[in-house]
């Protein structure tokens, strides 16, 4: 049997982690243009109880994840940052450094292998793309704001 086992870094604290879920509830209600009263009425919890979700005060429960996932129609996992591997700015600006390099050595090697690569070359095109969109995106002074959940190093 093969192993399907995943090992989680660890790379936030439960408290970064509690952070991060607090501000993507905030922005998902945001894109919704929904008010905290309107979605602790769908809940069916007191409003003063969701916005300790949205402030970070307190995590909320399993059932109240998969409602809030129904009302904005995302996964638990967007919505508590599952896949999230950066703290700062810097870190995602490093990271996508990383992979443009990555998609280069790729580029790279397939040309070395003389094997035919138009097949992908629209998929390297579009990795290049989408990581200078992020790239972008992660100077922008919203996301300067958004993104920071520790002091940089």
């Amino acid at each position: 049997m093969e192993n399907t086992e995943i090992a989680y870094s660890g790379s936030f604290t439960i408290e970064e982690r509690k952070i991060m879920t607090a501000e993507m509830l905030k922005e998902l209600r945001k894109v919704k243009k929904l008010s905290q009263k309107e979605v602790a009425a769908y809940l069916n919890l007191p409003a003063t109880t969701y916005n300790t979700y949205e402030s970070g005060r307190t995590e909320p429960p399993l059932e109240i994840l998969v409602r809030l996932s129904y009302l904005y129609n995302t996964t638990i996992d967007v919505i508590v940052q599952r896949n999230r591997t950066y703290r700062t700015p810097s870190d995602l600006l490093r990271q996508m450094t990383e992979y443009k390099d990555q998609v280069a050595d790729l580029k790279r090697e397939l040309a070395e292998s003389g094997k035919d690569a138009s097949a992908i070359s629209g998929l390297f095109d579009i990795m290049g793309k989408l990581a200078d969109a992020v790239t972008l995106y992660s100077q922008t002074e919203a996301a300067q704001k958004g993104l920071k959940i520790t002091k940089e190093d």
